[in-house]
């Protein structure tokens, strides 16, 4: 039965419950923030290996390709789970990547063609991009990508030329590759703006930690030199569905952060009284309460409109959702972090972790500034 006020049915709603509880079981073992002597962070495998087995890792990938063939409302239910938990797994940088694999093979099995077994059978389900798509679904495999040598459409602060590639091999330094010490395959774009995936256990790849702002995205610096590399056919770069579960987990960091603020306020006594009892604490919330929800319902429209063929209106919602979205999770975050006061400052509590998380997420995908201006670009 589908629930005409928020178009979920009970499925939907198990779903988020399945993963709230496997996310809550993992918190438990891990929990947030991480001691400070255990940075930089490395991936949460026994997460990571359980999310491949529920098959929730290649939950948007159809069923033809090895995956769930569910939509993309149900990626960003799982999204805004996983952004709420903010654990360290690459649930962002996976979906974008399996996206992208997605439509390769899709390609590969001819224009127009079904995306049935028939269809993607043979030549379509061979090559290093299956066989990435399969191992990473399953939970086998790690696959990152390098989002400074994405298109503008996807990360506006691209750069364009930083690897060189003659079709076999490729070459350049990649600064800030999320869980780059702990993947196996790299899916990046060259100077021509075709993508490549590159074994990282192969000839001609060095990598080394380095510092990341949030502190549950582990990033590593990766310099290839004349790397083995696989060039990929792409037909049209899935924007909508990536820019949308970005929207959706961002929803998620805000609306945990959130939730912090709401407990600490009826906590919290001072002069005798809750603080969430004065008004400038208890507007303050429910403005922030208003935005994300708001922001959830745009994402969930955005959602329904990735699922359908691609176009510039389901470019256009999505990017009206992430623009709300990034909004309402720094807003949420920096306003929960006050909430909390002192205490909200410390490394002892998750204030900070999910204040970085939207933080690092609109420094990748653009400031509100830059959202509005591609909205605008789409629209006028």
């Amino acid at each position: 039965m589908v629930d005409g006020w928020t178009g979920l049915t009970e499925e939907h709603r198990e779903l988020s419950r399945t993963a709230a509880r496997l996310l809550a079981d993992a918190a438990r073992k891990d929990p947030l923030p991480p001691d400070w002597d255990a940075l930089p962070l490395g991936l949460n495998r026994s997460l990571w290996a359980a999310l491949g087995e529920l098959g929730l890792l290649g939950l948007a990938v159809p069923e033809a390709l090895g995956g769930g063939g569910a939509g993309v409302l149900e990626q960003c239910l799982l999204a805004e789970q996983v952004g709420a938990a903010v654990p360290a797994v690459p649930f962002a940088v996976t979906a974008a990547v399996t996206a992208v694999l997605t439509a390769v093979l899709t390609r590969s099995a001819g224009a127009g063609a079904a995306l049935s077994g028939a269809a993607l059978s043979g030549a379509a389900l061979s090559g290093a991009a299956a066989d990435v798509l399969r191992d990473v679904t399953a939970g086998s495999a790690v696959a990152t990508t390098a989002w400074q040598t994405w298109p503008a459409s996807v990360v506006p602060w691209r750069r364009p030329g930083v690897l060189s590639s003659d079709g076999s091999v490729v070459s350049g330094t990649l600064g800030a590759v999320p869980f780059g010490m702990d993947a196996d395959w790299l899916l990046a774009f060259d100077a021509g703006g075709a993508p490549l995936l590159v074994d990282l256990a192969g000839p001609g790849v060095r990598r080394e930690s380095v510092d990341s702002l949030d502190v549950t995205e582990p990033v590593a610096s990766v310099r290839l030199t004349d790397a083995p590399a696989t060039v990929l056919p792409l037909p049209e770069l899935p924007v909508a569905e990536i820019l949308t579960v970005f929207a959706a987990e961002l929803v998620g960091t805000g609306q945990r952060a959130l939730d912090g603020a709401v407990s600490y306020a009826k906590e919290r006594r001072q002069f005798g009284r809750a603080i969430g009892s004065f008004q400038a604490i208890k507007h303050m919330l429910a403005d922030r309460y208003v935005q994300l929800d708001a922001a959830r319902l745009l994402v969930r429209t955005a959602a329904a409109d990735a699922g359908a063929p691609a176009g510039p209106e389901s470019e256009l919602a999505a990017r009206t959702a992430l623009a709300a979205a990034s909004d309402a999770a720094d807003a949420a975050t920096g306003d929960a972090l006050q909430t909390h006061g002192g205490i909200g400052f410390t490394w002892e509590h998750p204030s900070h972790v999910l204040l970085k998380r939207a933080r690092a997420r609109r420094a990748l995908l653009g400031s509100q500034a830059r959202q509005l201006a591609a909205i605008a670009d789409h629209v006028l």
